[in-house]
């Protein structure tokens, strides 16, 4: 049954660096992205390092208003 789906850590680390790739070509810092967003930095370092394994919904959003996208930018 397993080889059916791909494991959620795969499509985890395929998310993240979607997240990543995105950042890099439109030259984001997390810090500052963070601080534009009002949210956490902690939030984006931590999904970058792997510490957590998602950035909630409401800190997408306005981290996409921030960069002028919509969400799903994020993770093509």
């Amino acid at each position: 049954m397993g080889e059916v789906t791909a494991p959620r850590g795969l499509e985890i680390g395929k998310q993240r660096e979607a997240f990543r790739a995105f950042m890099m070509a439109r030259h984001l810092r997390p810090t500052e992205w963070a601080r534009s967003a009002g949210v956490p930095a902690g939030e984006i370092l931590g999904f970058l390092t792997g510490k957590i394994r998602t950035i909630a919904p409401a800190t997408l959003e306005k981290l996409a208003q921030a960069a002028g996208c919509r969400v799903e930018d994020f993770f093509r």
